[in-house]
C-alpha cells in the first residue's frame, strides 16, 4: 500500500496491513476517512464485488458512506449490516437514562 495512505490508519500497524487479508478493513477505513485519491486507489486495487461485500457486511461505516454505498450497489437497508445494527440499538434507553 502506498505510504500516502498511512495517515488513514493511525491506530494500526500500517506495515503489517495485507491488501488481501485486510481488504474489508482497508476499504471501509478509506471510504470513511480517505480523500479522493484514496477512493481512486480502492477502485484501482479492488473489484466492485469487494466494495459491495463491505457495503453488505461492515457495521463500521459512517452514515453518509453507508448511504452512498447503498445507492451505488442498489441495496436495501435490510441487506446491510450497518443499518441492521443501527436499527437494533435501543436509542430510547440512552435518551432516558443518560
Amino acid at each position: 500500500m502506498p505510504i500516502e495512505l498511512k495517515k488513514y490508519f493511525w491506530d494500526t500497524n500500517f506495515e503489517e496491513l495485507d491488501k488481501e487479508k485486510n481488504k474489508r478493513y482497508i476499504i471501509s477505513r478509506l471510504y470513511c476517512y480517505g480523500d479522493l485519491e484514496a477512493i481512486r486507489w480502492i477502485k484501482d486495487n479492488y473489484v466492485d464485488k469487494d466494495v459491495e461485500d463491505v457495503a453488505r457486511n461492515s457495521r463500521n461505516l459512517k452514515p453518509i458512506v453507508a448511504n452512498y454505498l447503498r445507492q451505488q450497489f442498489n441495496l436495501r437497508k435490510e441487506e446491510m449490516a450497518y443499518y441492521r445494527w443501527i436499527n437494533a440499538m435501543n436509542y430510547e434507553y440512552w435518551r432516558t437514562n443518560s
